[in-house]
C-alpha cells in the first residue's frame, strides 16, 4: 500500500473517531448526567410517596396532600405516582385520590358508569 493511501485511509479513520467521540461527550454524556441527577431527585420523594400511601389509617390521600408533602407540581407528583405502581381515583368533592395498587387493586373496581 502507498504512503498516499495509507495516509487517506488513516485520516478518515481518525475522522470518524473524533466524530464520534465529539458525539458521545457532546450529547449521550450531558444527557445521562441529566438522568442521573433526575433519578437522584426522584427517589427520595418516591419514598416519602410511599411512605404516605402505605399508611394503614388511611384508604386514599389527595392529590393535594401528595404533592404538598413530596414538594412537586401535580404534573410531577403524578409522574412519580406512577411510577410507584399508585391508581388514581375520583372521591368525594370532584377530588383527586391515590392509592397503592397492590393496596387497591384494579381488578373489578370499575363499573360501567356511561362516561
Amino acid at each position: 500500500m502507498s504512503a498516499l493511501a495509507a495516509g487517506i485511509i488513516g485520516g478518515a479513520l481518525g475522522g470518524m473517531l473524533g466524530l464520534l467521540g465529539t458525539t458521545i461527550t457532546a450529547y449521550w454524556g450531558p444527557r445521562k448526567l441529566e438522568q442521573w441527577r433526575a433519578d437522584r431527585m426522584d427517589q427520595p420523594r418516591k419514598d416519602l410517596l410511599l411512605r404516605l400511601l402505605e399508611d394503614e389509617d388511611f384508604e386514599f390521600r389527595t392529590l393535594d396532600r401528595l404533592r404538598i408533602v413530596s414538594g412537586t407540581s401535580e404534573e410531577e407528583c403524578r409522574r412519580l405516582l406512577i411510577t410507584i405502581e399508585a391508581r388514581g381515583v375520583q372521591l368525594r368533592g370532584d377530588k383527586e385520590g391515590w392509592a397503592l395498587i397492590s393496596r387497591k387493586p384494579l381488578e373489578g373496581s370499575f363499573k360501567e358508569d356511561g362516561s
